[in-house]
């Protein structure tokens, strides 16, 4: 009765432990807690998300294994095994695991759920929705019920139907008031008219009574939009002030590591000379550049048109440039010259193995990862048949565009400090000018100001460097139907317009340290 006692009383401290975030005690603690209790299926499964949220994949991995070859039909298992090799982009790994899992049980709500988010990033809408319909047809708890609709939520406002998006999110308000990530949600896609707006009372009456960082953070991004729409931009930049803050402290993001980084790609391309020992069937439209320059915006544009395909923001090629010839931000070699012709040529088949797993019959496809921007010297090598665009964008508006947005990315997490954003928009404005540099012309510099301006005349050269024919369609990418899950979702379903320009100047009193990092 002691050792049950014992074992109770273990598993409760484990559990609030994982659900404070503190996954370095979890693994320690889940560690001895497996060797003391190797029959304990739930010690195997909070030790192995732990490690993936620290992102140890691999170790993750191993433990979940262990936990299987014990019980080899445990659906929670499969289901994390599906959750972690889906953190690792081993997308077919991950639909097989759920896959199985609801072969077993096709109730399972956890892994109709993560088959559904693994539907919506390979594009597959109606998978999306049927999945998410049945489980929340299944779903047994108030706290299901709160995920699944958020969920919801989020589907609808990637398709772009923001009514339907709004009434889940209203949804989730009232299964659980303190959520605020559904106000987030809410005040990217809805208009803030005067300080009456129920739903800005409903947030301001919110931030006494949220206790969490995370869903503070989220309070204050939206609570920052709501105030910009209302023009009254002081009240506006101190809550974008006090998201960032805590954003910042949790990221605690180090320039340090991306001066390395910058500093030894162009180490890596110092005298390169390409062979073009590579070639690929498919042709790939990179559109790369600063977060925030008019990125979706371009994507939306060509992948208008009737021989493109837009796959979206795909984070497989710096993953596998990571797994294959990166090591803590150094290189395995000096010089490009030097790796040899297998890792690279396993970054080009990861990289298009993952692309094809969205089955789709256009020979053109877009990839709008905007950092792809460091990996250009490998983009050259690997697609040489490939299209470079740079969207650029008046460097203050960029800057802050990306301060007062939250990003799921880890890779920006530099944008919650403003001392941090510039430095790294200096280090991006060096890069691009050494591959500039070395690859002139075959490089197109967009830019979203004169995109806005002469939309007409800057689409037509666009998709004369792109080698596409003209198609009406791509002056109208409001009207495209592919999926949009940036935080340009809202702006890319009106017609193009020019209010984003300068408006930064709206804060020009809070941003002068910001204006004089970047223009030194």
């Amino acid at each position: 009765m002691n050792n049950l006692k014992y074992l109770q009383d273990e598993t409760a401290k484990l559990l609030n432990l994982y659900n404070a975030n503190l996954f370095d005690e979890v693994v320690r603690k889940g560690k001895i807690l497996i060797k003391k209790f190797p029959n304990q299926i739930l010690f195997y499964n909070a030790t192995a998300l732990s490690l993936s949220s620290l992102e140890k994949h691999e170790e993750s991995l191993k433990i979940l294994n262990q936990a299987l070859s014990l019980q080899p039909n445990n659906i929670h298992v499969l289901n994390n095994l599906g959750l972690v090799n889906s953190n690792m982009n081993n997308l077919k790994e991950a639909r097989s695991y759920y896959d199985k899992a609801l072969s077993i049980n096709n109730n399972f709500v956890d892994a109709l759920l993560n088959l559904s988010q693994l539907d919506l990033n390979e594009n597959k809408t109606e998978e999306t929705k049927k999945n998410l319909d049945k489980a929340l047809k299944f779903c047994r708890s108030k706290q299901q019920e709160e995920i699944i609709n958020t969920s919801l939520g989020f589907y609808y406002q990637q398709i772009g139907n923001f009514e339907e998006a709004i009434k889940c999110f209203q949804i989730v308000n009232k299964l659980n008031p303190l959520n605020t990530f559904s106000d987030k949600a809410i005040s990217l896609i809805h208009k803030y008219k005067d300080e009456k707006d129920p739903h800005l009372i409903l947030m301001e009456n919110k931030i006494s009574k949220t206790k969490s960082e995370p869903h503070l953070q989220s309070l204050y991004f939206a609570l920052g939009k709501a105030y910009e729409d209302l023009k009254k931009f002081e009240k506006s930049f101190k809550f974008l002030k006090l998201a960032n803050n805590i954003a910042d402290k949790k990221f605690n993001y180090n320039i340090k590591n991306d001066e390395k980084l910058f500093l030894n790609i162009k180490e890596l391309f110092k005298n390169f000379n390409n062979k073009n020992e590579f070639n690929s069937e498919r042709k790939t439209i990179f559109i790369i550049g600063m977060p925030r320059s008019g990125t979706t915006l371009a994507e939306q544009i060509i992948s208008s048109h009737k021989h493109v395909y837009g796959a979206g923001e795909l984070s497989f090629l710096e993953a596998a440039i990571r797994k294959n010839i990166l090591d803590q931000n150094k290189f395995i070699n000096n010089t490009i010259s030097n790796i040899e012709f297998e890792p690279l040529k396993k970054i080009q088949e990861e990289y298009l193995n993952q692309v094809n797993l969205f089955n789709f019959k256009e020979k053109i496809f877009t990839d709008k990862a905007p950092l792809n921007f460091r990996w250009i010297g490998i983009i050259k090598i690997l697609f040489p048949n490939c299209k470079i665009i740079h969207c650029q964008r008046e460097p203050m508006d960029v800057c802050f565009s990306n301060f007062k947005n939250t990003f799921t990315s880890k890779s920006i997490s530099f944008c919650y400090n403003l001392n941090k954003l510039g430095n790294y928009y200096n280090l991006y404005s060096d890069l691009m000018n050494f591959w500039k540099k070395m690859f002139g012309n075959e490089i197109y510099d967009l830019s979203y100001e004169k995109l806005i301006n002469n939309q007409e005349e800057e689409t037509k050269k666009l998709l004369s460097y792109c080698e596409l024919d003209w198609d009406v369609n791509c002056l109208s990418p409001h009207k495209n139907e592919k999926l949009v899950a940036t935080a340009s979702l809202a702006q890319v379903r009106s017609p193009i317009y020019k209010s984003s320009i300068k408006k930064w100047q709206n804060y020009s009193d809070n941003l002068k340290d910001l204006e004089n990092l970047i223009n030194n």
